[in-house]
């Protein structure tokens, strides 16, 4: 076990000012998307959890229903220091978002401004761009962490040939291959 994938001390708890400040700075760099990466330099930089660790809950977060990013940042606030802990990420990390579409919503319906057209749609279109990359890196990241065993393989290659391929095909991959992939995970040690 190396230094990086030993579990935080007690004495390194996160307080909730540092929760909600971590996730709200996470938030602000992650104009655009690539969200899980800033989540993940967050806890790597503040040694609240193992790398692994966190690939297991971004894993998680990601078969529940609504928003990856949210959930993934209340299963991490609440690791850090239980339902308050889970508020303050969660308030971090939408409060940024949530103030600068009033402001948008507020130009595109009340001012008339054209989000679709001319160079501005140009920009969103680089930007989502960008981001996809982002998210892409992150993505590769936590492959790392979870693909290293035949089995975590397999159900991911069923996982995406069903979502790829079948209209219902992560709803199935949700309800049979996480219940199969968890009980043949208890198995392998």
């Amino acid at each position: 076990m190396t230094t990086s994938d030993a579990r935080p001390s007690p004495g390194q708890a996160a307080s909730l000012g540092q929760i909600f400040s971590g996730f709200l700075r996470a938030s602000l760099n992650a104009f655009g998307g690539g969200l899980n990466a800033h989540l993940l330099n967050l806890v790597r930089r503040q040694h609240w959890l193992p790398e692994a660790e966190f690939a297991e809950l971004s894993t998680f977060a990601q078969t529940l229903p609504g928003s990856n990013n949210g959930n993934l940042s209340a299963l991490l606030g609440y690791r850090l220091a239980g339902v308050p802990g889970a508020a303050a990420a969660l308030f971090g990390l939408l409060l940024p978002g949530s103030l600068l579409m009033c402001v948008v919503a507020w130009f595109f319906f009340g001012g008339g401004l054209n989000l679709t057209g001319s160079r501005l749609g140009g920009a969103l279109r680089g930007a989502a761009a960008a981001a996809l990359g982002i998210s892409v890196a992150a993505g590769l990241n936590i492959l790392r962490h979870t693909l290293t065993r035949p089995v975590p393989a397999v159900l991911a290659f069923i996982t995406c040939l069903l979502a790829l391929l079948l209209h219902d095909g992560t709803l199935i991959a949700l309800l049979v291959l996480v219940p199969l992939g968890m009980l043949l995970g208890r198995r392998q040690p």
